[in-house]
């Protein structure tokens, strides 16, 4: 039996929550396929689904996400703007430490239970 644990989930908002694990699953998956469409696939997501999340984190964020290439004889593809290979370190980071300070609270405090 697994030893009694926590885990958090980061989540970004502003009037609503626009940013987290789902999102970042998919720009990390477009970043290995090249594909939106691909990424979206792989999580049993809608083509329209996958777009409109990337819309709404770029709309909050105030920033591309993606560059996006329209298909055609090579076909199309998506990639990550260098701002959001930036940001996606910084929230990474900020995932990290949130949990890294997480942990050590909870051995702390439910030490006894552990």
């Amino acid at each position: 039996m697994e030893d009694l644990h926590c885990t958090l989930q980061i989540r970004l908002a502003k009037d609503k929550i626009f940013f987290g694990p789902g999102v970042l699953s998919l720009l990390k998956l477009t970043e290995k396929h090249e594909s939106l469409n691909a990424a979206a696939k792989n999580m049993n997501l809608s083509y329209s689904k996958a777009s409109k999340m990337i819309k709404g984190a770029e709309k909050n964020l105030g920033f591309k996400l993606l560059d996006r290439k329209i298909g055609g004889t090579g076909g199309g593809g998506s990639t990550l703007t260098p701002e959001c290979t930036q940001f996606l370190k910084t929230y990474e980071e900020f995932e990290y430490e949130i949990n890294t300070l997480s942990n050590s609270l909870f051995a702390q405090l439910f030490d006894e239970y552990i």
